[in-house]
């Protein structure tokens, strides 16, 4: 059940990435994520992870994180990010986890995912947003198709696994005209 105002965005900080940082080696996010767990001094790498593109059209540009908190119980439950910000060409790339399993499921990403895509194409003016993801992660793709995103290429090989091998990923794209 999906009710709206359960979550709400703001800045993430150092104390949300630490309390991220010690959720990390989550088995669900360590697969559907593609990282090595992180410990505590890595804070870089996590915010590095957080930010790194994978949509072909999104090379660089700023990026803006934020944490996601449970309206209900004030408690952060993850991260989003819209990355790659191309002023010029009107688009970025959105990421998201969901880091706490306990609101995995329940709707919160997807309305945490309304919110961004609301914040990039109101505040920010952009009008095209892509992502990419796992085939295998048919959870956040239909919470992907539930906000919009829609299936437009498989991007054959284009993701590199931590044991050197090479995966496809769905690159998934909202526009609003």
């Amino acid at each position: 059940m999906e009710t709206e105002n359960r979550v709400f965005l703001s800045t993430l900080n150092t104390d949300h990435i630490n309390h991220y940082i010690s959720l990390s080696a989550d088995p669900e996010l360590v697969a559907n994520m593609d990282w090595k767990p992180f410990l505590n001094d890595e804070k870089d790498r996590f915010l590095q992870a957080a930010e790194t593109l994978s949509v072909p059209y999104c090379k660089n540009g700023k990026a803006i994180t934020f944490n996601i908190t449970s309206a209900i119980d004030k408690k952060s439950i993850g991260y989003i990010s819209i990355k790659g910000i191309n002023e010029v060409e009107s688009c970025a790339e959105i990421g998201i986890a969901i880091m706490d399993k306990e609101y995995r499921g329940q709707g919160y990403g997807t309305e945490a995912l309304r919110k961004a895509v609301d914040y990039a194409y109101n505040e920010l003016g952009l009008t095209l947003l892509g992502l990419t993801v796992f085939p295998a992660n048919q959870k956040a793709i239909r919470a992907y198709e539930k906000v919009g995103f829609n299936k437009k290429e498989l991007l054959k090989d284009s993701w590199l696994l931590p044991n050197g091998e090479y995966t496809d990923m769905w690159l998934m794209e909202f526009c609003r005209e």
